[in-house]
């Protein structure tokens, strides 16, 4: 069950990076479909990584990206005692 909704986010988040390609520059775009890239990554979807990191235009910088380390999520912000 979690595969299935972290494939239906990263197929969202594809969807909206190219929306959002119409109208927002390529480092918004981007920033999606490396969000994208990790999602398919964690549902084990190697092949479609592979699909997004070889792409001609974008496959470089989405694949920089999917190389940094991500944020920590807002939980483990928690303030200083």
């Amino acid at each position: 069950m979690a595969t299935a909704a972290l494939r239906v986010s990263a197929w969202s988040l594809l969807l909206a990076g190219a929306g959002a390609g119409i109208v927002l520059p390529h480092p918004a775009t981007t920033a999606l479909w490396t969000a994208a890239g990790r999602l398919f990554a964690r549902a084990g979807d190697r092949a479609m990584v592979a699909r997004l990191t070889s792409a001609t235009k974008f496959g470089p910088r989405i694949r920089r990206g999917l190389e940094r380390q991500p944020a920590p999520p807002f939980g483990d912000l928690a303030p200083a005692a």
